[in-house]
């Protein structure tokens, strides 16, 4: 039987609604510079670590593209959008955060975003209070999909990873959990993952209600699997 006492969750796109905003925002800034960012652009940037986001953007825009204004106006627009829309939290994650801090289990956020960003999002989205933990992209030597974010999470929380729960939204994402030895569900949000990562995640969820339902029941009642259920990736 393996047991679960503490989850980990991913920012954008698990417990915020924010990709549509991250999204616009981006498009935005590619348009201040004369470039159209595509939906399948962006598909390909979700979660990833900035490096390879720069890489690709790079790649799509030419290598002269001034990706130091780019990100000035990204964040500009970033800014602006959450000031004039908010940012709301996915279906259900409110309630169980409350109730996870009320039952005392140890919570952190494991997010790609830079620091900044990440407590400005948490923030505006009403959640900050709920995470002494949030460990950001900036603060670990390698991004997503290497897992030492996830890690980095479960060092702090000082719970072993393989009793640990995490929710991802992100192929990368996926991998980075998996690979830190976390019982990993996956609910996609704007892209759907390739079958090779469905597979790779323990659990697959159309939906955040029916994922916030399941780590609840994982948490009661854990589940008769080894801990080695996937190896390290």
């Amino acid at each position: 039987m393996r047991i679960f006492s503490a989850v980990v969750f991913d920012m954008d796109g698990v417990l915020i609604d924010s990709e549509p905003v991250i999204r616009r925002a981006a498009g935005l800034a590619g348009e201040d510079f004369g470039k159209t960012l595509t939906d399948a652009l962006y598909a390909e940037l979700i979660g990833l670590p900035g490096p390879r986001v720069e890489a690709a953007l790079l790649s799509a825009f030419g290598p002269n593209f001034r990706l130091d204004e780019y990100r000035v106006s990204f964040q500009r627009h970033y800014r602006a959008q959450i000031d004039a829309h908010g940012l709301r939290t996915k279906p259900g994650i409110p309630a169980l955060l409350a109730e996870l801090v009320a039952s005392g289990v140890p919570i952190a956020v494991a997010t790609q975003t830079r620091s900044g960003n990440a407590q400005l999002a948490l923030t505006v989205a009403g959640l900050l209070e709920y995470f002494p933990v949030c460990i950001t992209g900036d603060q670990v030597a390698h991004g997503k999909p290497a897992p030492d974010i996830f890690l980095r999470a479960a060092a702090t929380l000082a719970i072993a990873p393989s009793a640990c729960i995490a929710l991802e939204d992100s192929e990368v994402g996926v991998h980075a959990a998996v690979g830190a030895g976390m019982w990993t569900l996956m609910i996609p949000d704007l892209k759907q993952p390739s079958a090779a990562t469905a597979a790779l995640a323990n659990e697959v969820f159309p939906e955040m209600l029916a994922a916030t339902a399941r780590v609840r029941e994982l948490l009661r009642n854990g589940v008769a699997a080894p801990a080695s259920d996937h190896p390290p990736v």
